[in-house]
């Protein structure tokens, strides 16, 4: 049996599914702190107050989401570590380079 789907393939929809919501986890938090702040006006008295303070605790909302849901859609990937060069082929040379240069150790020089 062929398979139309490679591994490769799959996580590129996974990607893009959970890339999708992206708008929608974000309208969302919006509305649900507008709404939030304008049920609570309606109780307290303070009509407009409590409207504007939720929609921007909707807004925090909002980003954290999108922050939260591209993080798991593009994880962070360190670079591989660069191949060891033996001691013989370093540039230095053997046994240079590992304390430090003759000319740090002679204090003789400011006296």
């Amino acid at each position: 049996m062929m398979t139309i789907f490679s591994k490769g393939t799959g996580e590129a929809l996974r990607t893009a599914g959970a890339l999708s919501t992206v708008g929608l986890a974000f309208v969302l938090a919006l509305v649900i702190g507008f709404w939030f702040g304008s049920v609570l006006d309606g109780w307290f008295g303070t009509k407009p107050v409590l409207s504007i303070v939720f929609f921007f605790f909707g807004l925090a909302a909002g980003i954290l989401n999108v922050y939260r849901i591209v993080s798991q859609a593009y994880p962070k990937r360190t670079p591989p570590a660069a191949p060891a060069v033996p001691q013989a082929l370093r540039q230095d040379g053997p046994g240079r380079g590992d304390g430090p240069a003759d000319r740090e150790l002679d204090d003789d020089d400011d006296r």
